[in-house]
């Protein structure tokens, strides 16, 4: 049945049926049997048999999501529809955070979210712009780029951080919601946009369409900017 929610939590909602839309589904918060099936709630990697997969993606999609804006209330369609608010919850408290500084007055900081998002309020005394690296995910003490923020987010997806193994081959915790397997081949997608919501779901946008999507996505969207780091064949990652 329809549930109230609060004013925070249905603008995330509105947001994130946007991206869906305008990513063709790549980014969906309603992974959360997927999160589960494959055991990233536990903690413990989980391969999933196929009809367990199945089941999952019986519960995905925002087709099964009924968001009213009027009477602030969400209701799902399909028992067991589960949402995950991972990969879109910092950017909501960057933004909230920034609107709390702007009203002190206060005009150049930086905001961390967990290392994986972050926001460039104004400019360090003398400089045009907070100086930011996106990590090389072979080694944590290097960086793959460099590139300055002004009033803007960045957020960068991994598969180097938060994956198991199973028989040599790794799984990561993002996901292709059309298929429900983690992504491969992809290292890491950044993302560089106005505010923290808007960096911390395209990064997934990126990481599961990949590069022609985010330049498609880019070039329809000026003032956002996509970083890819595929997995290379041999040596070492370069960003894109």
């Amino acid at each position: 049945e329809p549930v109230p929610v609060a004013a925070d939590l249905l603008e995330m909602m509105l947001f994130a049926r946007k991206v869906y839309d305008e990513g063709g589904g790549t980014f969906d918060v309603t992974v959360g049997p997927l999160v589960e099936v494959w055991g990233f709630y536990r903690h413990a990697g989980h391969l999933p048999t196929s009809e367990e997969l199945s089941q999952a993606l019986s519960k995905v999609g925002m087709d099964k999501v009924s968001v009213d804006a009027r009477s602030r209330t969400i209701s799902f369609k399909t028992e067991g529809v589960r949402l995950d608010f991972g990969g879109i919850g910092k950017g909501l408290a960057l933004d909230a955070a920034v609107r709390v500084l702007k009203s002190g007055g206060v005009t150049s900081a930086i905001l961390n979210a967990g290392t994986s998002s972050i926001y460039a309020l104004g400019a360090p005394p003398g400089a045009d712009g907070w100086t930011v690296r996106i990590r090389n995910p072979y080694n944590g003490e290097a960086w793959v780029d460099e590139l300055k923020l002004r009033d803007e987010s960045l957020s960068t997806s991994g598969s180097y951080e938060q994956f198991f193994e199973i028989e040599g081959r790794k799984y990561c915790h993002i996901f292709d919601p059309h298929t429900g397997m983690p992504v491969e081949g992809m290292l890491s997608a950044s993302s560089v946009a106005p505010t923290g919501m808007e960096s911390d779901a395209l990064s997934k946008v990126f990481f599961v369409g990949g590069l022609e999507r985010a330049r498609a996505y880019c070039r329809a969207h000026p003032g956002i900017r996509a970083i890819l780091v595929p997995e290379p064949a041999d040596g070492d990652p370069k960003p894109v």
